[in-house]
């Protein structure tokens, strides 16, 4: 009973601490897709993609943040050449699929870095996490799956609640069956065999509640 009643004295406190280091905001760019039928070219058949951000921030080096994409990635066979792919099926494929990317990630700024303190401060920064992405619309068969997202990124304060930035983030897919291709050259392996796609974009957040004033970590 005794914890139960410092809990409940410790959580208003809590939570006016993380709205005092939140920040809310929106992202938006494309997309593209790695896989069976495009191992190795980067912004191959781009997508428009579009996102929102929740970020909390511990201290001026480290946040953890939120964050729900929602993009198309696609490809097709006729965009490479057979004598790159000569264990792939001689019927083209051609696939289209809609996802839904959910995922929780700490951030490290290279930089002290103080969202909306200090005109013009900046930190370029790396984030990895975990994620949950659901295939919404398919003709491939694309399953919901895990995922391990990671990324580089630099954000810029332009005023006292506006922050912005831009990232360049990868999703290792634990799933093969975005591009309806699952390990057609028969070899297991547990860096090939799965689907990747990434997102480059530029972000735009706002800060809650004017914490820096009240809280000494920040000053």
């Amino acid at each position: 009973m005794r914890k139960l009643f410092i809990l409940v004295l410790l959580l208003p406190g809590t939570c006016v601490f993380a709205q005092r280091n939140a920040n809310f905001g929106i992202i938006g760019g494309i997309s593209y897709y790695m896989g069976d039928i495009n191992p190795s070219r980067h912004f191959y058949n781009p997508s428009p993609a579009v996102g929102v951000i929740y970020r909390v921030n511990i201290n001026p080096r480290f946040a953890v943040r939120g964050n729900a994409y929602y993009t198309t990635v696609s490809g097709s066979d006729h965009d490479f050449p057979e004598l790159l792919h000569p264990d792939r099926p001689y019927e083209p494929v051609t696939f289209s699929t809609s996802l839904l990317d959910l995922n929780l990630q700490t951030e490290f700024n290279f930089l002290p870095f103080t969202p909306n303190v200090g005109s013009l401060k900046y930190t370029p920064y790396v984030s990895a996490g975990l994620g949950f992405t659901m295939a919404l619309s398919s003709g491939t068969g694309a399953n919901h799956h895990l995922t391990f997202p990671f990324g580089i990124g630099a954000k810029l304060n332009i005023s006292k609640r506006i922050s912005t930035g831009f990232e360049w983030s990868f999703r290792k897919a634990f799933s093969d069956l975005i591009d309806g291709q699952e390990n057609p050259t028969g070899v297991q392996s547990p860096i090939h065999n799965n689907d990747w796609y990434s997102y480059l974009g530029i972000f735009i957040t706002v800060k809650f509640l004017n914490f820096a004033a009240d809280c000494p970590a920040y000053e």
